[in-house]
C-alpha cells in the first residue's frame, strides 16, 4: 500500500459510528499489542483551544528534551499534519507502512461486524507510530467529546487538560454546557493531574471539579495574567516569570497559562516552558498570513471561537476589515455570525468544499440581520479578489475546512 492508497483507505471509513463506544478502538489496540501502554500522555479535551494548547505543550516538551508525539485534528495544510514527533510530520512512506500493518486488523474486524470509523483508524495509526518511534510522551487532542473519544483508550495520562467548554456538536454531545462538560471530562482518570482553562461557565467549572473529586485528581486552574498584545503575539508575566508567545489574541494567553500549569505539573523546568511557548506556532488561529495587505486567517466556526476572534479584532485592528466567510450547515450559524459580523465592514460569502457546506447564498441570508454589506463569490479566488479590491484588512473565518482550502492561495507569492 502506497501513501495515496493509505490515505484513501482511512478516508473511506465512515465518519461516525452509530453507537458511541471505546470497544472498537480497544479491540484494535489489543490486536496491535496495546501500543498506548509504551509511553506517557498529556490528554486534551474541550470545545476551543485544544489545538493551540496541544501545540504549545508539544513545543515545551520537545524543548525539554523529550521525544514528543503530537496528535491534533483536523489538519490545515496536509493530512500528515495530524501525526508529528518533535514537530516533524510523519513521512508518506511511514504512514503507508503503518496503515499497511493495520489494514488486515481493520478488515478482519469488519468481517466480525466490528466496524471502526475514520477517527478510530487515525488514532490507531497515531499510537502505532508513536510506539514504533519510542516516544517518551505524547500530547493527544481528542477528536470529539472525550468520554467515548477514541483517544480515551489510553491509560491515565500524566495530565488531563480541559480547555474552554462551550456549545458545539450539540447533536452528539448534548444541548447544554453541563452535558458537554460531562462528556469532555470523561478523559479525567484516577492517577492524573488536571488543569482547566481559567474562564469557564459556572456549570462547566462545577462538572470539572466534581469529576476531579470523583477520580481523586488534583485540579489546577490558572490565574488570569495581565498582558500586552499585538498582531505579532503577546507578552505576560505568570507566577513571577515573563513569557512571550507568537500566537495572537487574549484567548491564546489563557491557553498559554493553561499549558504552563500542565507543564509545571509534570515537572518541566521554567526555562524550557519559556523556550517552547516562544517557538510554538499554529496555522489558522488568528494567523497573520500577509502584512501588506493585512490578511488574517482564523478557523473560528462556533460562538466561542467567534467571540475570541471578535475580541481580538476589536483590540488589534484600527480599521474594520472585510471578511471572507464560509460555514458548515451543522454549525450554529446564527449565534456565531451575530457575534463577529459587527466587526466587519463587508462580508463576502463562499461555499466550502465539503458535503456539509452552506451555500454562499444560504450564509448570506444568515448574515443579513447583522451586516449591511454582503455579497457572494463563486470561488475562493473570486472572493480574495473582491476582498482585496476593498483596500482594507481581510479576515477569513467560519470553518477550519475553509482555512485549509484557502491557505495555499494566500501563501503563494502571486496571491499576497
Amino acid at each position: 500500500m502506497n501513501y495515496t492508497e493509505a490515505v484513501r483507505f482511512i478516508h473511506s471509513r465512515q465518519r461516525f459510528s452509530s453507537t458511541p463506544s471505546l470497544d472498537r478502538i480497544k479491540r484494535i489496540t489489543s490486536l496491535c499489542g496495546n501500543p498506548q501502554r509504551s509511553m506517557r500522555f498529556i490528554h486534551i479535551a474541550g470545545t476551543n483551544g485544544k489545538g493551540s494548547t496541544s501545540v504549545m505543550l508539544s513545543s515545551i516538551l520537545t524543548a525539554a528534551g523529550y521525544k514528543t508525539g503530537l496528535s491534533t485534528s483536523p489538519y490545515i495544510t496536509c493530512f500528515r499534519e495530524r501525526f508529528r514527533i518533535n514537530g516533524i510530520m510523519i513521512s508518506e512512506d511511514e504512514l503507508a507502512q503503518i496503515v499497511t500493518q493495520l489494514y488486515p486488523v481493520i478488515t478482519d474486524l469488519d468481517e466480525q461486524g466490528v466496524v471502526a470509523n475514520e477517527f478510530e483508524v487515525v488514532v490507531a495509526v497515531t499510537l502505532l507510530w508513536f510506539a514504533k518511534e519510542k516516544c517518551d510522551i505524547a500530547v493527544l487532542e481528542v477528536g470529539l467529546g472525550g468520554r467515548f473519544d477514541a483517544t480515551n483508550v489510553i491509560p491515565a495520562p500524566d495530565c488531563a487538560v480541559i480547555t474552554h467548554i462551550d456549545l458545539d456538536h450539540t447533536a452528539i454531545l448534548g444541548d447544554s454546557v453541563k452535558q458537554i462538560a460531562t462528556e469532555k471530562c470523561g478523559i479525567i482518570k484516577s492517577g492524573s493531574r488536571v488543569v482547566a482553562y481559567p474562564v469557564q461557565y459556572p456549570e462547566a467549572t462545577q462538572v470539572i471539579k466534581d469529576s476531579c473529586e470523583k477520580a481523586d485528581c488534583p485540579l489546577a486552574i490558572p490565574q488570569i495574567p495581565d498582558f500586552t498584545a499585538d498582531l505579532s503575539g503577546a507578552a505576560f508575566d505568570y507566577k513571577g516569570e515573563s513569557y512571550n508567545i507568537s500566537l495572537v489574541g487574549e484567548h491564546q494567553v489563557l491557553n498559554a497559562v493553561t499549558a504552563i500549569e500542565a507543564a509545571l505539573g509534570v515537572g518541566i523546568d521554567v526555562k524550557f516552558i519559556k523556550q517552547g511557548l516562544a517557538t510554538a506556532t499554529m496555522p489558522a488561529r488568528v494567523e497573520v498570513v500577509s502584512k501588506s495587505p493585512l490578511i488574517i486567517l482564523d478557523g473560528a466556526h462556533n460562538p466561542d471561537g467567534m467571540t475570541a476572534l471578535s475580541k481580538t479584532l476589536q483590540t488589534l485592528c484600527d480599521v474594520k476589515p472585510v471578511a471572507i466567510m464560509g460555514m458548515l450547515k451543522d454549525k450554529d450559524c446564527d449565534s456565531a455570525v451575530k457575534i463577529v459580523a459587527p466587526q466587519f465592514s463587508k462580508v463576502i460569502t463562499v461555499g466550502v468544499d465539503n458535503p456539509r457546506t452552506m451555500t454562499a447564498d444560504e450564509l448570506k441570508v444568515c448574515l443579513a440581520p447583522y451586516c449591511n454589506d454582503i455579497c457572494t463569490a463563486d470561488s475562493l479566488t473570486d472572493a480574495l479578489n473582491l476582498a482585496k479590491a476593498e483596500g482594507k484588512p481581510i479576515v477569513i473565518c467560519g470553518s477550519l475546512y475553509l482555512a485549509s482550502q484557502i491557505r495555499p492561495l494566500l501563501t503563494e507569492k502571486q496571491n499576497i
